[in-house]
């Protein structure tokens, strides 16, 4: 058996563990001895029964079973034996919180004793539920779609923690303080530079003595501020380097308790070699990466000073078209300049998924008549440009020189637009506070959650990174570019100034 690196447990009186171990077993999930000892940490009670931690995580590589072999049996047994209450399960994305759901009601339809218990099983796409006859409900939820059916449960699991900000954290708090005996469950690998509350978590886990949290974490000793390769810190970490810790196969069965049964070492070596160093001493040796400094590209502050829930744009305006890179939630954004000269930025539409939006394009274009559509080519969106020439859209030429047709209202952008989109926006947020906006939750989650990516010499918003739904935040920022390169010049080069 492979002992946590870290591990700590509030004082208990005792633990469901066994039981969970059993209905698990039940279910045909037998646990290996890494997997009961996190179930009974996670499922400790204290006086009265009651939870002994508001929070309990488990961190490790991935395909280790943290959530089949972890969260899985925790929330089974939640659901079937405790009383009965809502079970929120999230995920960062659809797919993820889907594989779950479907594992769950694998265990439940193969077991007579627990398919007899339920009353309904609710497979509509965003609507994943199961729900008991005794009343009990686990509803299934994808982060990544923002707001949604709201995370206020007994139990909420936070599947996929590493792309979970501190922000977004400190709005569900609160939410949970009237619940009896709630609690927060949290499923992850070792977290990037912008994983701000996983990091947070960790430092609080790894130090123990957190009356509100159960930590356990595998994972290989040291880390990259502390490499034990031979050239220290300076070691490149690439394949071949001699006496690079990325290729200890001991710390590699450190951070992996399944390396020998489920997961090879013949694929772990594969890995190795087509991996980035990054990232494979992250997903195979749980070394976190350290958080960057200002991972928030705009500040609370630069954000909430732009507030004005009276703003409204004059003719004519320009609107931005994204969708997400799991295709689990779209937006459509305008921009356009108010009779003050200022710039008006709001989202029309934040919605789960991706059919709807053809439709509601062709209402805006009669109801605002803007001056142009905008949609990144390399983004999911560009999918939809079949469909919309299909209702009458055309495509502008991008040559600059060639003079458009009164009928072609969409533009696809280049990188060099979108990098150029993003500077505009950070521009007139951060330094000339030339934009204004409405506070709207979708929007404001959406800026909260940003994250940089790098894009040639430049940078534009990371899609990948963001640790909110990101799809809000780039359509605005798409129809601020569409605005700027085609809506007409501001009436004075004053309103531009600082002075405001």
């Amino acid at each position: 058996m492979i002992d946590p690196a870290y591990f700590w447990v509030p004082p208990r009186l005792g633990s469901y563990g066994d039981e969970a171990i059993d209905l698990a077993a039940e279910a045909g999930r037998e646990l290996d001895p890494e997997q009961e000892r996190a179930v009974d940490a996670m499922l400790s009670f204290g006086p009265g029964g009651n939870w002994a931690a508001l929070e309990s995580a488990i961190v490790e590589a991935r395909q280790n079973g943290k959530t089949d072999g972890v969260l899985l049996p925790v929330v089974l047994f939640d659901l079937f034996l405790m009383r009965p209450d809502r079970i929120v399960w999230t995920a960062h994305r659809f797919r993820t919180a889907r594989d779950s759901f479907d594992a769950i009601c694998t265990c439940i339809e193969t077991t007579s004793i627990l398919s007899s218990r339920v009353k309904k099983i609710s497979y509509s796409h965003g609507e994943e539920a199961i729900e008991l006859h005794n009343g009990a409900l686990l509803e299934f939820l994808a982060r990544s779609q923002g707001g949604g059916r709201g995370l206020k449960g007994k139990r909420v699991v936070m599947d996929e923690a590493l792309i979970l900000s501190a922000d977004s954290m400190g709005t569900l708090m609160p939410t949970l303080s009237t619940r009896s005996d709630a609690q927060i469950s949290y499923g992850s690998s070792a977290g990037k530079e912008t994983s701000t509350h996983l990091h947070n978590l960790k430092v609080r886990g790894r130090a123990g003595g957190d009356p509100s949290l159960v930590w356990v974490e595998f994972c290989a000793p040291h880390g990259w501020e502390d490499p034990p390769c031979a050239l220290g810190k300076k070691c490149p970490h690439t394949v071949g380097t001699l006496d690079c810790a990325l290729d200890n196969e001991e710390f590699w069965a450190q951070a992996n308790h399944t390396l020998g049964k489920r997961i090879t070492h013949d694929y772990v070596r594969a890995e190795r070699r087509a991996l980035p160093p990054r990232e494979f001493g992250r997903e195979r040796l749980g070394w976190h990466e350290s958080l960057v400094g200002g991972t928030k590209p705009i500040s609370d502050k630069q954000w909430t000073d732009l507030i004005d829930i009276k703003s409204s744009p004059v003719d004519p305006v320009a609107i931005g078209i994204e969708v997400n890179n799991d295709r689990s939630s779209s937006a459509i954004s305008v921009v356009g300049r108010r009779d003050d000269g200022l710039l008006h930025l709001e989202v029309i539409k934040s919605a789960p998924g991706v059919s709807w939006v053809p439709g509601d394009v062709v209402t805006l274009k009669e109801k605002w008549n803007p001056c142009v559509f905008v949609i990144d080519d390399r983004s999911e969106a560009a999918s939809l440009l079949p469909d919309l020439k299909e209702l009458g859209f055309k495509v502008r030429d991008r040559d600059p020189e060639k003079e458009p047709e009164p009928d072609e209202l969409i533009v696809t952008t280049w990188a060099s637009d979108l990098a150029r989109a993003c500077g505009s926006l950070y521009d007139a947020v951060t330094d000339t506070k030339t934009a204004r906006h409405l506070n709207q939750p979708e929007l404001n989650d959406s800026v909260k959650g940003a994250a940089w990516r790098p894009l040639g010499d430049a940078r534009a918003w990371s899609r990948k990174n963001a640790l909110t739904n990101p799809a809000p935040l780039i359509s605005v920022t798409l129809a601020l570019h569409g605005f700027l390169t085609y809506g007409p010049p501001p009436a004075t080069q004053e309103f531009f100034g600082a002075w405001r």
